[in-house]
């Protein structure tokens, strides 16, 4: 899938925000039991919405790093480590969607700032990066997953 191209607007603020919300829809009207026990993939939907929030986290450090910091290095993560060390089945799931919107307005706040989103970061595998690709490479990724998520819990 091409990322290049990918630019920070309005559109990906309003994503960013509309999703974070629909996470928060889906745990407070899904009982705990039933976010484990839908599978999407390898991961329960639980792990999922961890996968999201932890996803996000990072992507604002990368963001906030770009807006205050010149040219910062932003290392590669690890996904499968990450999902291992914060067993986020077992975390609540409000608070997992809390911090999804927690990182989110992070990425949006700092975007908004007159500049920030042509600061430019050095990823360790991609190279210069800006910080408004960040947060829109963030909000494809995450958005993917909130769209895997949203036929298995519709709303009542």
């Amino acid at each position: 899938m091409k990322t290049d191209d990918l630019r920070y607007d309005e559109d990906v603020a309003f994503t960013l925000a509309d999703d974070a919300a629909t996470v928060s829809a889906i745990v407070r009207r899904t009982p705990d039991q039933q976010l484990r026990s839908v599978t999407i993939g390898d991961w329960t939907a639980k792990e999922v919405i961890g996968h999201i929030a932890d996803m996000a986290e990072v992507f604002a450090e990368r963001v906030r790093r770009c807006a205050t910091e010149d040219q910062p290095a932003l290392v590669s993560v690890d996904q499968d480590k990450i999902h291992a060390e914060r067993n986020n089945s077992e975390a609540d799931a409000m608070a997992l969607a809390k911090r999804l919107q927690a990182a989110h307005a992070t990425i949006v706040r700092h975007l908004q700032q007159p500049g920030v989103a042509d600061r430019i970061g050095m990823h360790a595998e991609r190279g210069p990066v800006t910080a408004g690709w960040i947060g829109a490479y963030h909000a494809r990724h995450a958005h993917e997953h909130v769209v895997e998520l949203q036929p298995h819990f519709p709303p009542a």
